[in-house]
Order: structure tokens, then sequence, then C-alpha cells
């Protein structure tokens, strides 16, 4: 009689290779997780003995002022610009604001009266923003600067509302703008809230071209801004897509699905393209939340690697290794080449924002304000505390050692971070 024991143990390691062989990559490089206390002693000691010296990092919050009321119901994140010396900020309410870099005061505020929903872009010395009444406008910076529109009470019945600001551009479009415009030239790309994709000439709201999608609009606001390099256009879709485009005629260069649909109807099988897309090298990296993060070749879309980390904000690449923080509050250093991870770290329960860099130290701020460093391996060696409300999807404005940002009440923050 022939035993079936020997074959069964040799199948149980072929399988236990080949669950190593597909996950393998996963954990090449990756150190342990540390975390260091900020009042512990400047250094401590890992499970192994390895000393990790905690770094001498003096954060300091030079000024901080209230600009505006912040986000409000169903808006997508209102992303402020720096120009210059000067940052442009609009909340949801419609009060634009200039704030001068140097000391923080505010150059002028200019109630608009009217309720954003996306934007905000800084083009041809005009602000561009769009509304929840599904409109683009523009406004001439020089204009607001001077302010020499006089409100007026539009109804009797309703004294609180007010005549709205002048614009100097409008255009009617069919959804809600989902991103912040994107300039080529004198003409405007516009990314729609059901994802399709415009091409216009602000003078006159001329089409150039189109691209329509076959998406499912997500009602949630807020959707990664097209990009635009060396004639071609960029686009992330919520269907877990990416594509390429001539930006001349809007023919299809390529179309590549990098997070694949899985859930149990068409919305739930949505893939939020919420993080910008990032190029470096003639690769194009991108990662939908709930999905994976990808390299990908930007003349054929072809996929280069695979890492299958979910994030809902921005990733940054310094010294060839590319960092992001996860949507499970991890911080992941990945190599560039390769795809593989290099390290991982958890600091707490809280949401990180997107990483930044000072002199190699990857540095980040969970939602409830609290500043955590990394070294170049990974290990936690710094953490403090302010008194702060973050919003996940903050997009840093950096300046060697100095940093801007806006927090969700609607604060313009200004840090210097020495070390």
């Amino acid at each position: 009689m022939i035993t079936l024991k020997p074959f069964i143990i040799v199948f149980l390691l072929f399988i236990t290779s080949c669950s190593n062989l597909l996950t393998w990559h996963l954990d090449k490089g990756i150190h342990k997780q540390a975390k260091i206390d900020a009042n512990q002693s400047p250094s401590a000691q890992d499970d192994d003995n390895e000393v990790i010296v905690k770094v001498d990092i003096s954060a300091n919050m030079v000024w901080s002022k209230s600009i505006n009321s912040g986000l409000e119901g169903n808006s997508g994140y209102l992303y402020p610009v720096k120009n210059n010396n000067t940052i442009y900020t609009v909340d949801t309410d419609g009060l634009l604001s200039a704030i001068d870099l140097t000391n923080g005061n505010v150059n002028w505020a200019i109630p608009t009266n009217r309720e954003i929903s996306s934007g905000l872009s800084v083009l041809n010395d005009s602000i561009c923003l769009g509304t929840a009444r599904a409109k683009l406008i523009c406004h001439n910076i020089n204009q607001l600067a001077s302010n020499k529109h006089t409100p007026i009470i539009t109804s009797l019945s309703n004294l609180t509302k007010f005549s709205e600001y002048p614009v100097d551009t409008e255009v009617d479009l069919i959804t809600e703008l989902a991103a912040p415009v994107v300039g080529i030239n004198n003409l405007f790309l516009l990314k729609l809230d059901n994802d399709d994709l415009y091409l216009i000439n602000p003078d006159n709201a001329e089409v150039i071209w189109k691209s329509e999608s076959q998406n499912i609009p997500l009602r949630t606001k807020g959707s990664s801004r097209p990009l635009y390099l060396d004639n071609a256009v960029f686009v992330a879709r919520d269907n877990g897509s990416v594509s390429s485009y001539s930006a001349i005629d809007g023919t299809l260069n390529w179309f590549t699905i990098i997070s694949s649909r899985s859930g149990r109807n068409d919305l739930e099988s949505q893939r939020d393209a919420e993080m910008e897309i990032l190029i470096d090298n003639d690769k194009l990296y991108y990662g939908h939340f709930q999905g994976e993060l990808n390299a990908l070749d930007i003349n054929t879309g072809n996929i280069i690697w695979t890492s299958p980390f979910s994030f809902i904000n921005n990733i940054i690449i310094n010294n060839n290794s590319i960092y992001g923080s996860t949507s499970d509050n991890m911080i992941v250093s990945i190599d560039q080449a390769s795809g593989f991870v290099n390290w991982k770290s958890k600091t707490s329960s809280e949401q990180l924002t997107q990483p930044f860099i000072i002199s190699d130290v990857v540095m980040a701020f969970t939602t409830k304000g609290t500043l955590v460093a990394f070294n170049q391996d990974g290990y936690l060696i710094y953490e403090k505390a302010f008194d702060l409300d973050i919003h996940s999807q903050t997009q840093f404005m950096q300046d060697g050692n100095k940093l801007y940002f806006q927090t969700i009440d609607g604060d313009i923050v200004h840090f210097i971070i020495n070390l």
C-alpha cells in the first residue's frame, strides 16, 4: 500500500515556500519598530542591544495666524498656495486671504460670498477656484488687493446675505471641480467631480478637448489634480486607473489599471484617487486609497513594481527612497528602484500627515499635532506634542528648515525646525 504521508509533507513545504516567494520582497531590509519616549535619556536600546541615539531637534512655532473658518460640510481639502513671499488661502465660505510669510501679517482678506468646494490655483496673476454651484471662477490678484468692491444686501428677507464679489472669469461646468486647476500656457486643465477631464480656453469657455470617465461620482469631495509634463497630461481616477494623454489634442497615450476593483457593488469597488502624481527619472509613482503603490514607466504605462500599501496623502522621494504615511498609521520607507520595504514604523493610533525631510531626518505630524521624527533606519528619535488640529491631507510648504501649513481651524502656522 502506498502511504500519502511523505507526499503531504512535501506538499505543505511547497505551499510554505510559495507563500514566502510571493511576499519575500515586502520584508526585505525591514527594521524592527522602535519607539522612544520624548522624556527618555539621549540614547536607548532596542531588543538586540543596538544603541539608538536621539537627535537634538529644536522645533519652534514662530507664529500662528487665524485666517478663516477652515473646512465645513462636504468640501474637499482647500490647499493654501505659496507664491513668492505670500500664502493665499480660501475657506468653504469663500473668504480669500493673502498672508505675508515674513511676519504672518494679513495683507488682505476678501469675503467673496461664494461657497467654495475646490481650489485654489494661482494662474496668470489670478486666483482660480471651484464653487459649489459648479462654476469655475477667477479673481485678479491686483483687484483683490485694491478691494474696491462694496458688498450690498441682496435680500431684505435675509439681511446676512450679501452680493457676490465680482469675478474676472466665470465658466459654467457640468459638475463641480474636483481638484485645483492646472495651467497649460493660457489654457486651463480641469478635473471634474465625475472624473471627466477638460482642457478649455478660459477666455471664451471653448473646449479644446475632453476625456470622459465611466466612474460613479463619489460624494466625498477632493481628488488628486492632473499633472502636466513634457506635452503630456497624467491623471489618476477613482476606478483605480492612471492614464496619459497628449496635451495637444487629448489623444490617449496609455491606460493602466493599478488598483483592481474588489467590492460588493460598483461604489465599493471605487479606489479614491487622492494623492498627487509623482514623477521622477521617467517613472510615475502613484497609489490609490484602498489600493497599492505602483511605479510605472511614463512612456508606456507598464507597471515596474507594486507595493501593497494604502496611502491617503502624498509621498515624497529622498536619496533613492520613497517615504509615505499609510492608512493604518505607519510611516514607511520603500526602495525607489525595487519597491522593497526598507523599514516601517508606527508611533500611535493617530493618523499621520504626509512626511517631510529636514537634513535627512524623516518627519510628520499626527492629526492631533504631535511632531515625530525618524532616522534613516526607521527608529523614532523625536516626539513632541503641539496643540494643533491638523487634517490628514495637509500639504506642507517647506523652505529649508522653515515650514508653513494650515490647520483644520483655518490657522496658518509657521515652524522653524533646527537639527
